[in-house]
């Protein structure tokens, strides 16, 4: 049986499981890689205007995470840790609807655009000094 075949025989529930594993296993190796190699993926937005993106530094963040400091991974992306668990069951319930055929309701989208409205101002808050101090 090919791996397709075996996905697409698997119940919603289970799909959403392997998700969230693939998803974890994914940002594993990510940790890894880092580690071993002393390189991550950089953030292009600052890369190309030097101001932070509402997602700038989630990469020290779970890092720091990793190492169980707590602190320094707040103060890497305030937003991103105090948002990402929800969030992340946000992503899985969208998955998880989507596979099993069902809409989404329209209370998700509303807590989306909050969650994005919050993003923007975040961001907006997070340079400021870098714009005023240019």
């Amino acid at each position: 049986m090919k791996a397709y075949e075996y996905i697409k025989g698997l119940s919603p529930m289970k799909k959403t499981v392997l998700f969230l594993l693939l998803s974890i296993v994914a940002g594993l190796l990510y940790y890894v890689f880092i580690k071993v190699t002393g390189f991550a993926f950089p953030c292009m937005m600052y890369e190309l205007t030097g101001l932070k993106c509402p997602t700038c530094g989630i990469t020290h963040m779970f890092l720091h995470m990793a190492q169980l400091d707590f602190k320094a991974a707040f103060e890497d992306n305030q937003f991103v840790f105090l948002t990402w668990p929800l969030s992340g069951l946000e992503i899985l319930y969208v998955f998880y609807k989507s596979v099993k055929g069902e809409k989404i309701p329209k209370w998700n989208y509303i807590f989306i655009y909050i969650l994005v409205g919050i993003a923007i101002i975040f961001c907006i808050i997070r340079n400021v000094d870098i714009i005023y101090n240019s």
